[in-house]
């Protein structure tokens, strides 16, 4: 890298950012962050660093500010590429880099990024506002202004001097014309000048758009742009090097477009002097676009298991899971309003900000039904704390929702949240021409109708007493009632998790409630409305508090003997 002069101040247009992030809620935030500065604007945004690398060729950003982890492309591959080939400057904000020692903040630094910020918590951080808009504003606005800039080309790769070599040139080989012609591997064969000796059809079918013609097309015609590192790969195996371990890539070609491979380089030798290189390229993109179909209708754990897990043990197995169950408050009268456009409209933004805060924490969209949507926490894979990612899903799904209502017009939307946590069956349901990876079982049932009753409670968050028994980390909740579901035989606790914690002013309240709740289920109805009616006087707002003191009024008429510690609901 070499440095050279750049402008002494910002005169003219304004700066041109590229955010590039896979979160919609982060890539919604950040523009608002980088647009409050009158002299920058966000000239676009991406999900992922495929379609930032297409973006930064078509619209030539003055800067990127680059997520880190991302699927298909990882933000340090985006960047490594961005460095041999783009002069814009990139900034990384990620929660990865948040020590000064992390591994993931050196390697960006050694890449060329210009400075890096930390998330202050995690992925998707719904605090990035307060907590990192001055320093995202001022990070750029450095990096913009700065008197030299970087200028990221590096050498071209040139072809070594030497006579062009035909295929006879090297030694008969294993390779039979008529077995060259009619693999389905693409195949590359070139000579220790670099020069392309031969390419059977499967490569230039594979390698559409990108010219292979023999003695014409060199490493460095081929590997330009985007694809630096593939030809340093090539170049290392002539001259010696080992030969790499076949990886899955993406090779960019002239027009713009992203061919997935997975490729292998091994080395030509005669006589025992190494005399080329053989380049092997499978054609992986069937298999991307069919995890990439799948993913758009289930999780992306759930489709590469399907790709890659045998059928039969997707056909179905007992597993410990915790299931998620949401809904939105009053919305067929809402939709009766609204119309079908704005429905769908307002549906697909509301879905997409549910679904980058249940993929952060590994939720499964197990199906949208409606407005209502179902997550799975513990399959396909357990990650041993389903119970708390699932409980920290909840709160953070009313967070992001209370940044969609700061962003839209018309009446705010409101959500309840139901969990369960217990053995399901977990596997591929349906008919044989059409297939959901689903669970079966009472949690399902249970967080649904847990889920039912959250307005009646005037709670946010309500969870089953084996999802609270199932948590690691400590969480603002408390016990709310004994209930027996319509069905249901047995009695489950349920307690209200608070979506922010009341803190240490809410000892009173919460200690009058848990104590009204105590006398309650034992069948002390006077003491119990003693208590609620104290936490009650203490926060007026405390609707379940007053749910359970006129129930204890009720039940205190009846003839003692008929309660027995648990309240039974009768809808369903």
């Amino acid at each position: 890298m070499t440095l050279q002069a750049g402008p002494a101040a910002y005169v003219g247009a304004r700066k041109r950012v590229l955010v590039v992030d896979d979160s919609f809620i982060m890539r919604t935030l950040v523009k608002e962050i980088v647009e409050s500065d009158p002299d920058l604007e966000v000239v676009d945004t991406a999900e992922n660093g495929m379609v930032a690398l297409k973006k930064v060729r078509q619209i030539k950003p003055d800067i990127v500010l680059l997520d880190i982890e991302m699927p298909e492309m990882s933000g340090l591959e985006t960047l490594r590429r961005l460095g041999l080939r783009s002069p814009c400057k990139v900034v990384i904000l990620s929660s990865l880099v948040g020590n000064t020692d992390s591994a993931e903040r050196i390697e960006a630094l050694r890449l060329g990024a210009v400075a890096t910020i930390a998330k202050p918590s995690g992925g998707v951080s719904l605090d990035l506002k307060q907590k990192r808009a001055s320093q995202i504003v001022d990070v750029l606005r450095k990096a913009l202004g700065l008197p030299t800039i970087v200028d990221a080309t590096l050498a071209e790769i040139e072809d070594q001097p030497g006579r062009s070599m035909a295929l006879a040139d090297l030694s008969p080989g294993p390779i039979g014309d008529e077995l060259f012609e009619g693999l389905e591997t693409g195949v590359l064969v070139f000579g220790p000048a670099g020069s392309l000796v031969r390419a059977n059809p499967a490569a230039a079918r594979i390698l559409h758009g990108c010219g292979l013609t023999p003695n014409r097309t060199t490493i460095g015609s081929l590997c330009d742009e985007f694809n630096h590192a593939l030809g340093q790969e090539i170049w290392n195996v002539i001259g010696g090097g080992e030969a790499p371990v076949p990886a899955d890539l993406d090779i960019a070609t002239p027009d713009g477009e992203w061919i997935p491979v997975r490729r292998a380089i091994r080395p030509i030798v005669v006589s025992g002097k190494p005399r080329g290189a053989l380049v092997l390229l499978d054609d992986i993109g069937e298999k991307r676009r069919m995890r990439s179909l799948l993913e758009k209708t289930m999780s992306s754990d759930v489709a590469r298991a399907m790709i890659d897990t045998p059928a039969a043990e997707l056909g179905g197995a007992m597993r410990e899971a915790t299931i998620l169950f949401s809904d939105i408050r009053g919305f067929t009268s809402l939709a009766e309003v609204l119309g079908a456009r704005r429905v769908i409209d307002l549906l697909n933004e509301y879905f997409s900000y549910m679904a980058d805060v249940i993929r952060a924490e590994g939720g499964i969209i197990d199906k949208f039904i409606g407005d209502a949507v179902m997550v799975l926490f513990g399959v396909p894979t357990s990650h041993g704390d389903d119970a708390d990612r699932a409980v920290a899903t909840a709160r953070s799904m009313h967070r992001a929702l209370m940044l969609m209502n700061e962003r839209r017009a018309g009446p705010a939307l409101r959500i309840g949240v139901g969990l369960g946590t217990g053995p399901v069956i977990a596997g591929q349901v349906g008919s044989p021409d059409r297939m959901n990876y689903t669970v079966i079982g009472d949690p399902a049932n249970l967080a649904s109708r847990i889920e039912g009753v959250t307005k009646a409670y005037g709670s946010s968050i309500l969870i089953c007493d084996e999802t609270f028994k199932r948590l690691t980390r400590p969480v603002p909740a408390r016990k709310v009632d004994v209930i027996i579901l319509n069905g249901r035989e047995t009695p489950t606790a349920i307690y209200e998790v608070f979506v922010e914690d009341p803190g240490a002013a809410a000892t009173e309240w919460l200690g009058e409630f848990d104590a009204g709740v105590s006398a309650y289920v034992a069948g002390d109805f006077d003491a119990a409305q003693t208590h609620l009616a104290r936490a009650i006087a203490v926060n007026p707002d405390d609707t379940t508090a007053a749910v359970l003191a006129r129930r204890c009024r009720r039940l205190g008429l009846r003839t003692a003997g008929e309660w027995a510690g648990a309240w039974k609901l009768t809808e369903k």
